[in-house]
């Protein structure tokens, strides 16, 4: 039997609210978007609006099943399990209850505490970090009562993104990872990240997809619409500062990739076309 918020987040009033979306896919922006409304993301977060220890957290249970953020098969058939999602599920809780702070990043310091103090008046809170989504229904089970946000950006732009950040990563010396040179490899794990996000539609009243290039083209309005979702009630002013804080969309990958490449993984993947994206 799944726990209630109050018994399981310790500290904190309300569910949380969970930004998924896989790599590269524009959760960040909409993250910091977020943050400028009003939702309370955590205290020392990396310059992606992440906790290192978060991503930690999720990368243990990964590499317990021999899966990783870039293999991510092994965790997911197991989450698609009743037993699987169980142990998921009490794993998270298990650390949840006892790094709760450390999880948020939260710091011993006079903000630190201040910021602690509003999730037990009912400050709207949550995190963001692209694991969360293969870890969704065990999440769940922890926070029945968590909102979803699905963060979705062309698989291919995606793709191509995560290629040519290993690709650099590479040519600074560091360790390969397996497979993230190839193209038609990152487009399949886009996709699998896509497919994730997807199986929480189940849950209508807590699950918001939206596409990060409709966020780009209407700031103003979708932001408005993901802040009333979350519960939000931002001034304009500060509506008008985060929509500000969106790049407009850059379709130079388009261009970077050949037409004949991009139909053929197109004709590939017929998903992409599914979601709207021709």
């Amino acid at each position: 039997m799944s726990r209630s918020p109050s018994e399981t987040s310790g500290p904190a009033r309300r569910a949380p609210i969970l930004i998924l979306g896989a790599h590269r896919s524009g959760t960040t922006a909409t993250a910091r978007a977020l943050a400028l409304l009003g939702l309370q993301l955590g205290q020392r977060l990396d310059s992606h609006y992440e906790s290192k220890a978060m991503q930690r957290l999720h990368e243990d249970y990964l590499k317990s099943v021999g899966a990783a953020w870039h293999q991510p098969g092994p965790l997911l058939e197991r989450m698609a399990t009743v037993e699987g999602e169980r142990a998921g599920a009490e794993y998270l809780r298990d650390h949840l209850q006892r790094e709760f702070s450390a999880l948020l990043g939260y710091r011993q310091n006079p903000e630190g505490w201040w910021l602690r103090a509003r999730l037990k008046t009912g400050a709207i809170w949550g995190w963001k970090e692209p694991r969360t989504t293969l870890f969704a229904p065990a999440w769940l089970q922890v926070f029945p009562e968590a909102l979803l946000i699905d963060v979705v950006r062309h698989p291919l732009a995606v793709a191509m993104s995560i290629r040519a950040r290993e690709l650099t990563f590479r040519a600074k010396g560091d360790r390969p990872t397996p497979a993230l040179d190839q193209l038609d490899y990152c487009l399949r794990l886009a996709l699998t990240y896509v497919e994730a996000g997807q199986r929480m539609a189940v849950r209508p009243r807590n699950y918001r997809r939206v596409r990060f290039e409709e966020i780009q083209a209407s700031p103003g309005k979708v932001l408005e619409d993901l802040a009333n979702f979350c519960g939000l009630r931002p001034t304009r002013a500060r509506l008008a500062q985060a929509a500000a804080s969106i790049r407009p969309e850059n379709a130079r990958w388009r261009d970077s990739l050949p037409q004949e490449t991009a139909h053929q993984l197109m004709a590939s993947y017929p998903m992409v076309e599914k979601l709207g994206y021709g």
